[in-house]
């Protein structure tokens, strides 16, 4: 296993957030040369000390709410369930059914209870 492998470990790495950091800094990259505007090239800089400090770091949980806050502002989400979740009216048991099947009847698989429900 090579060094920048073993390096990674229990990392970051890159996420949705750290390829839109990355972006950004290279648009205010070019934006800087073309306009000769130095504070293009700062702030590139600093998105890029930003993305590069979110690669590396072990603080997972914290990086992983910070890309959530991020798909969130951006309206998307994790990928959506195929399936609809129900509680038997009986025992109470947790039952799934796949999603656009319209009204069908579903049989508790713990109490043998009969029911009917949109999905």
């Amino acid at each position: 296993m090579g060094f920048i492998q073993r390096f990674f470990i229990g990392r970051n790495g890159v996420d949705q957030l750290n390829r839109a950091l990355l972006v950004v800094s290279i648009v205010l990259t070019i934006l800087s040369r073309f306009l000769f505007a130095n504070l293009f090239g700062t702030v590139a800089y600093v998105v890029m000390f930003l993305c590069i400090f979110r690669m590396i770091s072990r603080n997972l949980e914290r990086r992983r709410q910070e890309n959530a806050a991020f798909l969130k502002l951006l309206g998307r989400h994790s990928p959506k369930s195929p399936y609809r979740y129900f509680k038997c009216p009986r025992c109470k048991q947790q039952l799934r059914a796949p999603k656009g099947k319209g009204k069908i009847k579903i049989t508790c698989s713990n109490c043998g209870e009969v029911f009917y429900k949109k999905v």
